[in-house]
């Protein structure tokens, strides 16, 4: 979406799941037959089968979001751009 709307240009590098979720909170309701947790505290769904299946379903509303909401998805877009230049001069 940042590249086809303009908000990054083409000599700049793609951004990272972690850069656009940074500063992000998302509720996911998932419903599983025999969940799997993860670790002692058991506040990670570990089912693998999950994953794949939120992944894409979280995508598409994310995409769907921003074309809906221009305004936001460029706030979001730009702090996630700014996360990105915050990783790489860490390095």
């Amino acid at each position: 979406y940042g590249r086809k709307s303009g908000l990054i240009k083409e000599n700049e590098s793609n951004l990272s799941g972690e850069d656009v979720r940074e500063g992000l909170t998302a509720v996911v309701s998932v419903k599983v037959l025999e969940p799997q947790f993860e670790g002692q505290t058991k506040t990670k769904l570990g089912n693998s089968e999950v994953k794949g299946i939120t992944d894409v379903i979280v995508s598409e509303g994310l995409r769907t979001f921003f074309e809906e909401h221009p305004q936001d998805a460029k706030k979001i877009i730009e702090k996630a751009t700014m996360a990105s230049r915050a990783r790489e001069a860490a390095r």
